[in-house]
């Protein structure tokens, strides 16, 4: 092979090099391109994904305080109910107390009336001395 087939061979690779790199540079920016503005879609998608899961959040959020609220309030209502119910045994377990005293108190001058009584009918029917 001579010289001149040897140069003719070079250009003609090295054009087809330059050919080779222009298209691959093309197909590659044009990859970069198509692969920005997927990337972009995708983005702009997920962006309003991530809206909507913060909005469906906050009225989870809501829904939850409030409910959580709710709860909050029957347990108040239920402590009150308690405090009352507490309340109502106390008054009636003291009056019950004064109840059995006073009866207890009556029983026992009932006793002492009773046993007066019988010491008269043993002195006068001549059992005591």
């Amino acid at each position: 092979m001579d010289d001149k087939s040897l140069a003719q061979i070079e250009q003609i690779v090295g054009r087809a090099e330059v050919k080779l790199r222009n298209d691959f540079g093309e197909k590659t920016e044009a990859l970069a391109t198509t692969l920005r503005q997927e990337i972009g879609k995708k983005t702009e998608k997920l962006g309003e994904r991530i809206e909507d899961v913060k909005r469906y959040s906050g009225v989870l959020y809501e829904d939850m305080s409030k409910k959580f609220d709710l709860v909050l309030e029957g347990f108040e209502g239920l402590r009150q109910g308690n405090t009352a119910l507490r309340q109502m045994i106390q008054h009636e377990s003291l009056e019950m107390q004064s109840l059995m005293k006073l009866s207890y108190r009556q029983l026992q001058e009932r006793v002492e009336s009773l046993e007066q009584r019988v010491q008269l009918i043993e002195k006068r029917v001549g059992l005591s001395a």
